[in-house]
């Protein structure tokens, strides 16, 4: 062999174990050096074959052309890539569920492949008893809510979309399913305003007064439902409790009689007139007879006398003046901005009315004024007392009067 021929083996021997491709020919062309020549060739193509399917091994690429049958190189890589794709499949078959897969080929990885198998076996039975609870607290949530009178609405945070109603919401309110609302009316003010609130850090509670006078009391909460960020709300009719609490409120300063305002009433105007310095008279109001009345003919008609005297007053009033029914027999007008003069004089013409459409029995009424001008230091019952006091003077005068000229009175 010459010189130049062995330089040509050892470079192509080089070239083998550095992995690069092989070139160069000899220049004695004897059997025994093709053979050779030949056989550097085949190694260098074999080893070249396994080499590439190592590297695709060692990257995870099981899907490559492999080796062809007459590469004595590549017999275990084979079945290597052979191993690593049954064991790609098995783990495909575990990520569905299969959970009887084991791998007994792989030594060290195959104990920690078949504990994993067995550890989410049993991670995904306790997700699954966990699930099945959560749907069966679910189930009882929901049944409970639609058992509920208030109304639920659960309102996605994100798109504003009605994830949840409850029977009564669905019944009264809105209906997701037809996207309807029981008003008929397409803007619901009441659903734009639940719509708004987002975000909510702590519980939120408000009222609200729909364009049909509706009043709700709404409390909402931020939660997750569904694996969605929303907002529940429930709401509460309270519309028949606030015109009852208004109702009772109006009732709290009326007479039930007469419908005038009551005693309360004229106490609460008459420190607020003196306390906002507004001038007025105070007249304080007795009815003549009533006790007569109830004992001749009955208390019916003690109360249709009651009444005439107060339509009588009402009809005589202003729209600023303030008329009460006091108690009993007694009322009190007051007439803002009237001095007592003039007040008195009202009082002359009202008394002088009822005698007037008295029919089965007298009617008339004894009185006493007292002038509360702007400034005064008059408490409200001082007024009331000096008025009182009058008022008592007129009617021993009238009684006086009347028993002089005709010996007797009602």
């Amino acid at each position: 062999m010459t010189e130049k021929d062995a330089s040509v083996l050892l470079e192509q021997i080089r070239n083998i174990i550095l992995n690069k491709p092989v070139f160069g020919e000899l220049e004695e062309k004897t059997q025994v050096y093709s053979d050779l020549e030949q056989a550097v060739f085949y190694l260098s193509h074999c080893l070249i074959e396994s080499n590439e399917l190592l590297k695709n091994l060692a990257e995870g690429n099981l899907n490559v052309p492999l080796p062809d049958r007459h590469n004595f190189q590549a017999g275990e890589l084979k079945q290597l890539h052979a191993a690593l794709k049954h064991l790609a499949w098995q783990t495909e078959q575990v990520i569905k569920g299969d959970y009887k897969q084991r791998v007994n080929f792989m030594g060290d990885f195959s104990q920690a492949f078949n504990e994993m198998v067995v550890q989410l076996e049993i991670r995904e039975s306790e997700l699954k008893e966990q699930a099945e609870k959560i749907k069966r607290f679910n189930r009882l949530l929901i049944f409970i809510m639609d058992s509920l009178k208030e109304w639920v609405v659960v309102i996605e945070e994100e798109n504003g979309s009605v994830l949840y109603t409850n029977d009564s919401a669905r019944k009264r309110f809105y209906d997701p399913g037809t996207r309807q609302f029981a008003c008929g009316g397409e803007d619901c003010p009441l659903m734009a305003r639940l719509k708004s609130h987002t975000g909510l850090e702590q519980e939120l509670r408000y009222e609200f007064k729909c364009s049909r006078n509706k009043t709700f009391q709404v409390r909402s909460y931020s939660l997750v439902w569904e694996e969605k960020k929303a907002v529940v709300h429930l709401m509460t009719d309270i519309t028949y409790q606030r015109e009852n609490e208004a109702f009772l409120e109006v009732m709290a300063y009326k007479d039930e009689l007469t419908g005038l305002d009551n005693r309360r009433s004229g106490l609460r105007t008459i420190d607020s007139y003196i306390q906002k310095g507004i001038p007025f008279s105070l007249c304080m109001i007795d009815m003549d007879g009533l006790k007569n009345i109830n004992d001749l003919y009955g208390h019916l008609y003690g109360d249709e006398y009651i009444k005439s005297v107060s339509q009588v007053l009402m009809d005589s009033a202003r729209d600023i003046d303030i008329t009460c029914r006091f108690g009993g027999d007694e009322f009190i007008v007051l007439f803002r901005g009237c001095d007592e003069k003039a007040a008195k004089k009202k009082m002359g013409l009202i008394d002088k009315k009822l005698a007037d459409v008295a029919k089965v029995y007298p009617m008339s009424i004894s009185y006493g004024v007292v002038y509360v001008e702007t400034g005064t230091e008059l408490s409200p019952e001082a007024a009331l007392n000096i008025a009182d006091e009058r008022m008592y003077r007129f009617k021993r005068q009238r009684k006086k009067k009347n028993y002089g000229s005709s010996g007797k009175g009602i």
